[in-house]
Parts: structure tokens; sequence; C-alpha cells
């Protein structure tokens, strides 16, 4: 409820700093849990949280991984919202993908845990998965029905790729989660939010040479000439996977519900779209040639049949659609170039 304190890790990246702006909007207060205190100074600079200093407070937690790191930073929490993970965008080459990213993803969640149930003010934890928690990237492209319920075997390496290390980090996460609970038997309530693919004006991006990072370089690199193999077509915008980590933490959610945000449930679209979106609503930058529109064109896209509609129908709202996702990743582009 408003007023109460919730503790958010991940709130520099992308969908952690729009779920903060979301709890402080909504009038939670919020300790942000960082790596290091140059971190928070970047995060409460932006914009958007400017006018909630008074409510936002930080806890620095610089190894996810120890046991009990999280043990200071739960104290005095009525909630807390776990969104950081490591990102298979960031990894490296050559990495070892189980400790750079498959263990600190377990430990991180796993430890979290832990601590909350160290305490006995917690009353509810949401946690952010990922559409990859549930299905790996061929059945999420092959057009199969996924819904929360669908369950992915995982894999155990060798990976091929940074984002099968990734998909395997998330599943796994989620099923030691799963296990703990049923294990533990917390206090309090555990709940998942599973994103597909998310698009949307990211505010810690500051400049347009940045508007590539995360997961809106899906739509952007196409526009600037990436080449890119066929993507699943499931997305979501980045504020509907905010808003859906604020509405999880209504104490009439039961324990236990998990929640796939994806926009237009059980429809699939294309990626070239893009184009046609670009032309309509940006027509300058599309006549300037700013975007690669050809390219984009030409960009296949596998066929996604993901049932969202149980976030729908629990808390009446429809989620964005592509069109709309697309107006605000490019619109935020030409606002940093000028040219908007």
């Amino acid at each position: 409820m408003a007023g109460e304190l919730v503790l958010i890790t991940g709130a520099t990246g992308m969908i952690g700093f729009r779920t903060l702006v979301f709890l402080l909007e909504a009038g939670y207060k919020v300790r942000a849990a960082v790596r290091n205190q140059a971190g928070f100074d970047k995060i409460s600079q932006l914009k958007p949280v400017a006018p909630y200093a008074s409510q936002l407070t930080s806890v620095i937690v610089p190894d996810i991984t120890v046991d009990g790191a999280y043990d200071e930073a739960v104290k005095g929490v009525e909630y807390v919202v776990h969104v950081a993970s490591p990102l298979a965008s960031n990894a490296p080459p050559g990495i070892d993908y189980d400790s750079y990213m498959i263990q600190p993803a377990i430990r991180g969640t796993v430890g979290i845990l832990e601590s909350a149930a160290k305490t006995t003010g917690v009353k509810k934890v949401v946690i952010t998965g990922s559409i990859l928690s549930l299905v790996d990237a061929k059945t999420l492209g092959s057009g199969s029905y996924i819904n929360e319920e669908s369950r992915t075997t995982g894999a155990s390496g060798p990976f091929s790729s940074h984002i099968e290390a990734y998909a395997v980090s998330k599943a796994t996460a989620f099923n030691k989660t799963k296990e703990w609970v049923a294990e533990k038997k917390p206090s309090f309530s555990v709940n998942h939010v599973f994103p597909v693919f998310v698009l949307g004006r990211d505010d810690t991006v500051t400049t347009a040479e940045q508007i590539v990072k995360g997961t809106n370089n899906m739509l952007m690199g196409p526009l600037f000439g990436s080449t890119r193999p066929p993507i699943p077509g499931g997305s979501v915008h980045l504020d509907d996977v905010a808003r859906l980590h604020v509405l999880a933490l209504d104490p009439k959610v039961e324990n236990g519900q998990d929640f796939l945000a994806a926009s237009q449930p059980l429809e699939s679209f294309e990626w070239s779209d893009a184009a046609r979106i670009i032309k309509k609503h940006f027509p300058k930058a599309a006549a300037d040639g700013i975007f690669q529109l050809d390219h984009v064109e030409k960009v296949v896209t596998l066929q996604t049949k993901v049932d969202s509609t149980k976030a729908e129908k629990l808390f009446g709202f429809k989620f964005k659609n592509f069109e709309e996702q697309v107006q605000s990743v490019v619109g935020h582009y030409l606002e940093l170039k000028g040219n908007n």
C-alpha cells in the first residue's frame, strides 16, 4: 500500500528503473539496492524521479552472490521487487556462463528470499522472470501455445550463445525459487512477472548512441542496418512490465501467482511492420532517411502464441500494442537526436 517501504533491486537497468518510477508514483517509499553509490547517484539524478526525492533511499549491496547479501537491505521493508539479474547483452566474449550468468541469477534470487525470511515484516516478493523462464527460444518462435503453466526442461551446456545461457539462468532461477518456496513455506507471498521482449522509452538512456542498449536493440538495430536472424514476434511495452510489478504487490493478489507480460495476447506481429509505423508517425524522419526502413522490411518474424490474458483480466487493463512500442522507442531516439 502507498506509504509502505519497498526494496527494489536492479533499479539502474531498463525494467528496474521504470518500475522504480511507477512505485514512487504510486506513493511507495523505495529503497534501491545498488552495487555502488555511483549507480544510485546516476538514477537519482534522472528527471522522472526528481519529484519523489523524499521517498527514495539507497543501500549498497556490492555482491548479490554472497550469503546474507541482502540481510541489511531487507530490514524494515514490507515488499521486495527483485529485478536484478545478469543480462545476456552484457556478457563479454569468452566468459564462463555458469559463473557469470547462471549462478548469480540463482544466488541473487534465492539469496534475497533467504534474507526476507529472516525478517518478520516482509509481506510480498515480486520477481522479474522472463518468457525464457518458461520456454526456450525455439519453442517461443514455433507458434506453440504458451501460458504461465508452460515449462522448459532447460539445458546444462555447453552453450552456443549468451542467449542460451541467459535462458537457462532465468529458467533455473525460477525453478529454484519454486523449490525454495515449497520447502521453506515463507510467511510472505512470492509472485513472478514474465515479460517477452521489452520495448519502450528507457530513461536510463541519455544519449542517442545508447538507444541500442538492452532489448530495444531488437527494434533499433535493424533500423540502423544490423542484420537479424528470424525473431519471435513477441514484445511488450516497458510501461506495462513496470505496471505489472506494482500491481502484483496488491494484497488481493494471491500467493504464487505468475503473470506473463506480452502485448496482443495470442497474436503475433511482424517486426518489419516497424517501417510502416515510422512512416505513419514520424514522416519527416522517414523522408530524411534517418532509418534504413528497407532493411527493416526484410526482417523475418517467427510466429508466437503467448497467452497473457490472465494479467489483463485480473488487473483490468490492455497491454500496449507493437505500434505504441515503436512510437515510444523511436520517439525517444529522435528526441535525443533533436529531430522530433
